[in-house]
């Protein structure tokens, strides 16, 4: 905006004496032109850019999908180590837990054989047992090492015969 300034006559007046009066001279602004109305930056429309600003731009949104699909993987990826951690740590705790179960049920097997023996000892030691009264078992041989099972024996004893244990 151009503007001119013009020197003007003020005429003072002090108050301490009325009849006397000063005249100094003031700048006033006197605008040379009317003001011009605000200019409008022009849109940018697509066909008026140049190749290179088109190329640019479009690498511009291409790297910005990239980048928003990285973010994303690396939060899926994320997400998925930190649910996998917690699923292993809850199977763990729970293995533990049926460890320490098969270690009381070994154990209580081992005193429970232990006290049979025993108590079979002293049945024996004290005469109030005889070993025809006993039935004596077998151990059972491994599932790997027999194919199918065999079909009970067939009773060779006649009713008479036959005997009944008063312990294991």
């Amino acid at each position: 905006m151009s503007a001119a300034l013009r020197s003007q006559e003020v005429e003072l007046r002090s108050s301490t004496s009325p009849m006397r009066s000063l005249s100094r001279r003031r700048l006033t602004v006197l605008p040379t032109s009317p003001p011009a109305a605000p200019v409008a930056f022009p849109s940018p429309r697509q066909r008026d850019r140049p190749t290179w600003l088109k190329v640019l731009i479009a690498g511009q949104r291409v790297s910005l999908v990239a980048t928003a699909l990285g973010v994303a993987g690396a939060l899926s990826a994320y997400a998925l180590t930190v649910n996998t951690h917690r699923r292993l740590t809850t199977a763990t705790v729970h293995l533990e837990r049926l460890q320490d179960q098969q270690q009381q049920l070994t154990t209580a097997n081992a005193v429970f054989k232990n006290h049979l023996a025993q108590a079979a000892r002293t049945a024996m030691n004290s005469g109030s047992l005889h070993p025809r009264d006993v039935i004596f078992l077998e151990a059972a041989p491994t599932p790997s090492s027999t194919a199918a099972p065999s079909p009970p024996p067939a009773e060779s004893f006649a009713a008479d015969q036959r005997f009944f244990p008063k312990g294991y």
